[in-house]
């Protein structure tokens, strides 16, 4: 399982390209179409798992 950031990314916008900066080097880029609706996305699965229990990855 990966390990959850606790940080957010950084969004920008430049030359009519979003850009969002996450942890470890992540980034990528998309239109303001594909930026809104992913921003969409994030917040409904976001308020889903604010419901939710943390499950803790299994010990080797």
């Amino acid at each position: 399982m990966l390990k959850p950031q606790i940080l957010p990314g950084v969004a920008s916008a430049e030359g009519g390209i979003v850009t969002l900066d996450g942890p470890d080097g992540v980034a990528i880029t998309m239109t303001p179409e594909a930026a809104a609706e992913t921003g969409r996305r994030l917040i409904a699965a976001a308020e889903r798992a604010a419901g939710q229990t943390i499950e803790e990855p299994p010990l080797d």
